[in-house]
């Protein structure tokens, strides 16, 4: 750990300390003389001083205590008195000894005092990155979250200067009472990998912030503070930042949520509007064309109506399920349904627009009935011969059929279309994704498809697309077999 003196550490206070060192041996020395205690108990009170020295102020200062009380020792105390010479060898031994435990003792009093400090230094800074990490979790997020962690890291640990450099967006975040620039040179070292921390002065440290294994930013920061802090810092920004992107994607998702239920909601209601004067329509026409009163020209553009109002009434209740199925507003009513009747029901319902286009149904002989929601399976299908119709060439016949496969039934659709490259086959069941081939010169939203897709993946199955460019399209809706649901 790197530790940087405060600035009220000056050289006029440790030269204030030193003297205030000799002159607290001075007065030690002038007590014991004035009070004639033995050489013993001089001795001891020349050592507890030296290690209250040590244990108040450190190291240099119990040092120049140790000596300062050696010469005190012998000038004042061992014989001959009032000179630094000594007469009984025995006191050189006591004298040396006096001044090896005086100076190993501060020594071990000025290191533990050091190892104190250090350990209060390293519980500060705890202390400060707890309430770091915890203001960074409480932040919202948004677009001024990475200004928002600098200042709180500039106020946790009172720091002259923060900047955060944010590789994605280029952007730069300052903090801090001073203003701080991150060097080029550096910038590009911590970004490329070839340091990890930079310290171009005492008080001056960059640091990369890392997302996973990847550089995500620069911090920089001005101030007292340790390497680990440094560090520690950095990982609590890379936690913020990506916290607040996480943030506004959920935020992005919910708004979205919420409009794409805003949409279902509105088309289900004004499709339930088309409702009301399409059925007073068809029992108007239906009245009519039960009186015989209209013949000829009259009565076929009677049934050209009351067809179109069929057509009209099918579209607003396709409207209607796809705007559930889209909130994800829909539940299965399965049933015991054949697939012959309903492939015969959905060619029935699609015949007005069919007008002239062939339409071939394909049934295997061991197709049996399934436990499935006959209406959507319906509107799944339209949906697929509705994508045909508007694919396929003008006069080119459209198949549908059903068989089994590994204990699974399939519908499917056949055309003889310009076919799907083999990327947009697994795209083409997006929502609102268009082939690029037909994106202009076809009519449509991008949704139908998706739709297909979720009513088979609520039966348990799935749905995809058999195809070759130039060569046509399969759709395929894949759904498993269960007897057991059957009533």
């Amino acid at each position: 750990m790197q530790i940087v003196r405060h600035p009220r550490d000056s050289s006029w206070v440790a030269v204030a300390k030193v003297m205030a060192a000799a002159l607290a041996i001075g007065a030690v020395t002038a007590a014991c003389k004035f009070v004639k205690v033995n050489q013993t108990t001089t001795g001891f009170a020349f050592l507890i001083t030296v290690l209250f020295i040590a244990s108040g102020w450190g190291l240099t200062e119990s040092i120049v205590a140790s000596i300062a009380g050696m010469l005190c020792y012998n000038f004042f105390f061992l014989p001959p008195v009032g000179t630094f010479t000594i007469a009984d060898p025995q006191n050189w031994i006591a004298l040396a000894a006096f001044l090896v435990t005086a100076i190993v003792s501060s020594q071990l009093s000025a290191s533990v005092k050091r190892q104190a400090n250090t350990a209060i230094r390293r519980q500060l800074e705890l202390e400060r990155l707890y309430a770091l990490g915890r203001a960074i979790l409480l932040e919202s997020g948004g677009r001024r979250a990475p200004v928002q962690f600098a200042r709180h890291v500039a106020e946790a640990f009172e720091l002259r200067a923060v900047v955060l450099y944010e590789a994605s967006s280029e952007q730069v975040y300052m903090a801090g009472p001073e203003d701080l620039a991150i060097p080029g040179e550096i910038l590009h070292k911590i970004l490329a990998g070839q340091v990890e921390t930079a310290e171009p002065g005492p008080d001056l440290h960059f640091a990369v912030v890392r997302f996973g294994t990847k550089p995500a930013g620069v911090l920089g920061i001005r101030g007292v503070i340790s390497n680990t802090a440094v560090d520690a810092v950095a990982s609590l920004f890379a936690i913020g930042l990506e916290r607040a992107r996480t943030l506004e994607t959920e935020s992005l998702a919910k708004a979205a949520r919420q409009s794409e239920e805003l949409k279902s909601t509105l088309l289900d209601a004004i499709a339930h509007e088309f409702k009301t004067p399409l059925t007073s329509i068809k029992a108007a026409t239906t009245t009519v064309l039960a009186d015989n009163q209209f013949t000829g020209q009259y009565r076929e553009l009677l049934s050209i109506v009351d067809e179109e109002t069929d057509r009209l009434n099918n579209l607003v209740s396709d409207a209607i399920q796809m705007s559930r199925i889209e909130g994800g507003k829909f539940r299965l009513r399965r049933s015991a349904v054949s697939p012959r009747e309903l492939i015969d029901s959905v060619i029935g319902q699609m015949r007005p627009r069919l007008e002239d286009r062939p339409i071939q149904r394909t049934m295997a002989a061991d197709v049996p009935q399934a436990a499935i929601d006959r209406d959507l399976i319906q509107l799944s299908l339209r949906q697929l011969v509705d994508n045909a119709l508007k694919h396929a060439p003008g006069h080119s016949a459209i198949q549908v059929g059903a068989e089994v496969a590994n204990s699974h039934l399939r519908f499917w659709v056949l055309d003889d279309g310009p076919g799907i490259t083999p990327v947009e086959a697994e795209r083409v069941f997006e929502r609102y994704f268009r082939g690029h081939l037909n994106r202009d010169a076809v009519p449509g939203s991008g949704i139908g498809l998706s739709v297909v897709r979720e009513i088979a993946r609520a039966h348990g199955g799935d749905a995809f697309v058999e195809s070759t460019p130039g060569k046509g399209s399969r759709f395929i809706i894949d759904l498993p077999l269960d007897k057991d649901e059957l009533p």
